[in-house]
């Protein structure tokens, strides 16, 4: 086979079987946190006013300034939802390559990250990442550049390498703040190349500096802001369960590639093993702090930066596993091996993409509807709030329209679709930190969802509620009296 295509080849197919799946993810519905992100900070006057209007933990800032300015180059005829999920596809793309393209001759050849960057990209977390209007993608690609950068750092100390691992530092905290705990892991995973005497040398505590200063240098202009996101509380209940869930979807993501990802426990007695590469094995336990130290723990989805790490971890397991069997086996063919890998997580891909299968683990592991990893209410076939605000145009025309929703029946992503459709709203209100609504005036809508009764609203603001009209997702009444 030619050199070139050789080379070629591996990124061809994981991206090939990133792109079978994708589809399904790229034409859906915007949920809450999405809608809210472009409704409210995307569409901000400027960059400036967006870095100054970090109130809530959903302005993922430096990714809300992409976004602010990906919308803007809106091609015309096409649907500004798929548009808008094309900015972290891209990032997702260019995560996939570059940790290809980077760590393949660190990982002794690109065959070897063939089957864990497929199972990557074909795992119901990555495609739900890779297509949200969130900065978690954003933030595994400036993980990626981080570990390049901090690596080169290690191997050769000098300012240009230290200004461009700055750089990829201050672009992962300045997306989520949370990502200085990712940059710890990048740190560890870069210790070994420093030696035992790692603490000896200034170079290793410059680059474990660097990452906390670019958090300094980002969130000290807006601290107070800050200080309010943090007492916000935001986040689950139980830490278990949140380790639990990141738990659960790295296993179902990697499900066939976690018993030969073991390899480098088998070489741990080899003569000449390097030990204090074991130090990496740490950054596993990174999340650990994180969810059961802080007063509430992080939704899972924080910890979604941390695959990029994890997967060459598991790619190194593998690594030493071909090199043993290599070494005992005069008949053990590389080529075979890694090829059946790549195929049976390509085909496990395929059956954790079942819906059947993501509603049980959802069930178990997800936190209810409200998942980040498996099958969320975002994710299911009823989730349709495109739908309803086109019924509620086609039956009501153009007319000014006075609509008040409950905040089950997930009001952001209705407040879009309604006002992308031409819709003239004069009125939208819906419980939220600014306080509840008050009163319903005759003639409003009334937007549940549609597993609510309308009764509990009836009794609490005194009117009669009629049905207009119902769906899978929602029912819409209008207020009688």
């Amino acid at each position: 086979m030619d050199r070139r295509l050789k080379k070629l080849l591996p990124p061809i197919l994981i991206l090939g079987a990133m792109f079978l799946f994708a589809p399904a993810y790229l034409n859906r519905d915007l949920w809450f946190d999405e809608a809210l992100t472009f409704l409210d900070f995307a569409q901000r006057g400027s960059p400036l006013v967006i870095y100054r209007s970090y109130v809530i933990p959903n302005n993922q800032i430096l990714y809300t300034i992409a976004l602010h300015y990906w919308a803007q180059l809106l091609p015309p005829g096409i649907d500004p939802v798929f548009w808008f999920r094309l900015l972290s596809f891209f990032s997702g793309i260019a995560t996939l390559l570059l940790l290809y393209r980077l760590f393949r001759v660190r990982l002794a050849g690109g065959t070897i990250l063939l089957p864990v960057l497929a199972a990557m990209a074909v795992s119901v977390p990555f495609l739900i990442y890779a297509t949200a209007l969130r900065g978690y993608m954003q933030s595994a690609l400036f993980v990626v550049l981080a570990l390049h950068t901090a690596l080169n750092f290690a191997g050769k100390p000098d300012w240009k390498r230290g200004f461009w691992y700055a750089l990829a530092s201050l672009g992962a905290v300045a997306t989520i703040p949370s990502n200085l705990a990712v940059l710890a892991g990048v740190v560890l995973y870069a210790l070994p190349l420093f030696g035992w005497g790692f603490w000896k040398r200034r170079a290793f505590w410059i680059l474990a500096a660097i990452p906390p200063a670019m958090f300094l240098l980002f969130y000290l202009p807006i601290f107070p802001s800050f200080l309010g996101c943090l007492r916000l509380g935001e986040g689950w209940n139980s830490g278990w369960g949140a380790l639990l869930a990141v738990l659960a979807a790295f296993v179902y993501s990697f499900a066939m590639l976690l018993l030969p990802g073991t390899g480098s426990l088998l070489a741990l007695d080899r003569t000449g093993f390097k030990w204090v590469r074991a130090v990496r094995l740490l950054i596993w336990l990174i999340p650990l702090p994180m969810a059961l130290l802080l007063k509430v723990a992080p939704f899972p989805r924080v910890f979604f930066p941390f695959w990029p790490l994890w997967a060459l971890l598991l790619a190194a397991g593998i690594r030493d596993l071909t090199a043993l069997n290599c070494r005992r086996r005069r008949r053990w063919n590389r080529g075979i091996w890694l090829g059946a890998l790549f195929a049976v997580a390509v085909g496990w891909g395929y059956l954790a993409q079942q819906p059947n299968l993501r509603l049980m683990f959802s069930r178990r592991f997800g936190g209810a509807g409200a998942d980040d990893y498996f099958y969320g209410y975002y994710l299911r076939p009823e989730h349709t709030p495109s739908r309803t605000a086109a019924e509620i145009v086609e039956r009501l025309g153009k007319r000014p329209l006075a609509i008040y929703t409950s905040f089950q029946a997930d009001p952001w992503p209705l407040l879009f679709y309604l006002s992308t459709s031409g819709a003239d709203l004069r009125d939208f209100r819906f419980d939220g930190p600014r306080g509840p609504v008050k009163q319903l005036e005759r003639g409003m809508l009334v937007i549940l969802r549609s597993d609510e009764s309308p009764q509990p609203v009836e009794k609490r603001f005194r009117r009669r509620l009629k049905l207009l009209f119902s769906n899978a997702n929602h029912g819409v009444y209008t207020v009688e009296r």
